[in-house]
């Protein structure tokens, strides 16, 4: 039996609506997604280093559908992931979605928050982690929005075609048109529609009982509870969450800090991006 091999991959971003992708992606009929929502094959590097064979058993219930592909955000920033694709699948599909880097960098620091990973505020986490290029192993909060960057490096291997790239706020304003775009890009059909082209896959909750509280509330504590015993503060029930307002001096320094690579994608998409201001 011949090997099954994707072809396409959603590439990123973090926090850009991915897990909605996968989950409406994965009902059509013409498309197969693994069960395992990000397989990180050419992301971390000891999944890369088991081999194609690994890779393709990921796809091995696939059947006649048109369009075989899995979704691992990482893919977009790390800097060997254009060249390991490239090495074994050159005729990649590759989608992308942005968001407004700024958002994104809230929701991803709060993520680690909600899971007792993160001991800095975010005033302090932007002065210690704000730069323009990500390094596998470092925290990524802010270089994962500077998406100019690693769109070039990917157009060093793949054709313009082959690359779709949605801003994640079109997402939230249209879901059917974006997904018909993606249908289109992909080649089946796209008049496939579901009752969940609008559902949020990946709400935010956060734990309600008091030792998590105190927690999440005031970060450093955190530093005095090793990680493996964090996940002992997630009992009991949960509500939704919903992320504070950074402060204005963060707000500034992250806005000036994204603008030249957002003015970039601006003209590199022909859109305005007006959510990004």
């Amino acid at each position: 039996m011949s090997s099954i091999y994707p072809n396409f991959l959603i590439i990123g971003s973090q926090k850009a609506g991915t897990t909605s992708l996968y989950h409406i992606l994965k009902q059509h009929p013409q498309i197969y997604m693994p069960e395992k929502k990000e397989v990180n094959f050419f992301f971390k590097d000891e999944e890369y280093a088991r081999g194609p064979g690994h890779y393709v058993a990921h796809f091995a219930d696939a059947a006649n559908q048109l369009a075989l592909g899995e979704a691992s955000p990482g893919y977009i920033c790390h800097p060997a992931t254009p060249a390991r694709i490239h090495a074994l699948l050159p005729d990649m599909k590759l989608i992308l979605t942005v968001r407004n880097p700024v958002k994104r960098a809230v929701s991803q620091y709060w993520d680690n928050r909600r899971h007792l990973n993160e001991p800095l505020t975010f005033a302090q986490a932007t002065d210690a982690y704000l730069s323009d290029d990500y390094v596998p192993g470092r925290v990524g909060y802010f270089s994962r929005g500077v998406y100019m960057h690693y769109i070039r490096r990917f157009l060093e291997y793949f054709p313009r075609e082959n690359l779709l790239v949605l801003p994640f706020e079109k997402l939230i304003s249209n879901p059917r048109i974006f997904y018909q775009r993606i249908f289109n890009f992909l080649g089946v059909d796209e008049a496939f529609v579901c009752e969940d082209f609008d559902k949020a896959f990946n709400p935010t909750e956060v734990w309600k009982n008091p030792f998590y509280q105190l927690l999440i509330r005031r970060p450093h504590y955190q530093k005095s509870v090793p990680a493996k015993l964090r996940r002992f503060f997630y009992w009991g029930s949960t509500m939704r969450f919903s992320t504070p307002p950074i402060d204005e001096a963060s707000r500034q320094k992250l806005a000036e800090f994204y603008r030249p690579w957002n003015d970039e994608l601006r003209q590199f998409l022909g859109e305005d991006l007006a959510d990004w201001d």
